[in-house]
């Protein structure tokens, strides 16, 4: 292939190694196999440049070491995706036999058997996590991921399989086609499936922040971003429903008094109630402090009401009995329905928290139902909301 070229393919190795690098910094943990792999086999490309500098048939079995390694770690990033640590003892008993083999055709000088057991080694080591991957690629990152991993197997599984006529007993290894084809393959393939893991890892990266941009981190419900966006994609169920406001009593007492560590045990636990007391359509989030909201699509005010009175009790019952608190703990609720006349969920919203203040002056834990004109079961014109609870 030419000096250039053999130059060029170690220093595309060690690049993307490094952009793996860069990805596994930024909390992507499964970059780090790529980028432990792509360093490996940028290694067995630098061997025919130590070995024109210092003759060593010891630099063979080192390159043959190297790229069973990388291809390890390659199946193990593919692995980590699809199969965590599927079948690994059985890999790396695969890639110590590889360059065992290949050892022992160094000390007979049998060039071809030791291309073939590196190029075999190579092909199973990422071919069992393809076979690992069956019904598992849920997206196209992953199916052109996949697609590439696919090509490189082959690329190892062919060339290993042709050696016999790709490499002349009388060619220098170097200047052999077999070597040609390497180089060749490698930086097409190479690149191609460091291209697509690149792509899958980005994609998930870009995910995670769009997720944290949307998620409460402490609750794990949404936030108010990410509630608007959850009801707008809701799309014609939103313009029907029940909307509710929690907001847990006397909270900042309980921060003081038994500390902040406390208190968020008391948010997580509550929005765990909410997530499992309602329905798989609700859009449940947390909007600061200890304020949430929950809205139930296509569902009336009297359905909305008892779903949260169940709450109300269960929260006051399971929170005394599950943390160390020696005072009682109740949350008070505020409820509405979405009207014609709404421009917004947030004027839902706002209807809810007015009702909320109502069962906070009240005496609080309990359940306060804004009247809704659209719903047969509050049909009063009066805005004084309805007292369900103690």
């Amino acid at each position: 292939m030419g000096e250039n070229f053999a130059f060029f393919l170690p220093v595309m190795m060690a690049s993307f190694s490094i952009a793996f690098l860069i990805l596994y910094s930024r909390g992507m943990p499964v970059a780090g196999w790529w980028s432990a792999g792509y360093f490996c086999v940028a290694g067995g490309f630098t061997i025919p440049a130590a070995y024109a500098a210092v003759p060593t048939p010891l630099w063979s079995l080192l390159a043959d070491i190297l790229f069973a390694t990388g291809f390890l770690f390659f199946g193990e990033a593919l692995l980590q995706r699809w199969r965590p640590f599927w079948l690994l003892p059985a890999r790396i008993a695969i890639w110590a036999l590889s360059w065992l083999l290949c050892a022992a055709a160094m000390a007979t000088d049998n060039l071809p058997m030791e291309l073939t057991a590196s190029d075999f080694g190579c092909f199973l080591l990422i071919a069992l996590p393809l076979i690992a991957a069956r019904g598992r690629l849920t997206s196209g990152a992953d199916r052109t991921l996949f697609a590439a991993a696919v090509l490189v197997a082959l690329d190892n599984l062919v060339r290993g399989s042709t050696v016999q006529l790709t490499l002349a007993q009388d060619v220098n290894y170097l200047v052999s086609d077999y070597a040609f084809l390497t180089q060749a393959l490698a930086c097409i393939f190479g690149m191609f499936m460091a291209l697509a893991a690149l792509a899958t890892h980005v994609l998930d990266l870009l995910a995670r922040y769009e997720r944290d941009a949307m998620v409460d981190p402490l609750s794990g419900l949404l936030n108010r971003r990410g509630f608007d966006d959850a009801v707008a994609q809701l799309g014609t169920d939103a313009r029907s429903g029940s909307l509710i406001v929690c907001d847990i009593d006397h909270f900042k007492a309980v921060n003081d008094e038994y500390g902040h560590a406390l208190g968020d045990r008391v948010i997580v636990a509550l929005a765990r109630m909410l997530e499992d007391g309602t329905p798989d359509m609700a859009v449940t989030a947390r909007f600061g402090g200890e304020e949430f909201v929950l809205f139930l699509p296509c569902t009336d005010a009297a359905c909305a009401a008892a779903i949260a009175n169940d709450v109300r009790e269960s929260f006051t019952r399971e929170i005394g009995s599950t943390l160390p608190l020696t005072r009682s703990l109740t949350a008070s609720f505020g409820l509405s329905t979405v009207q014609r006349a709404d421009t917004s969920i947030h004027d839902t919203i706002a209807r809810a928290d007015e009702a909320l203040y109502q069962a906070k002056s009240r005496g609080r834990n309990r359940v306060c139902v804004r009247r809704a004109l659209s719903s047969p079961q509050f049909t009063s014109t009066a805005s004084t909301p309805a007292i369900i609870g103690t």
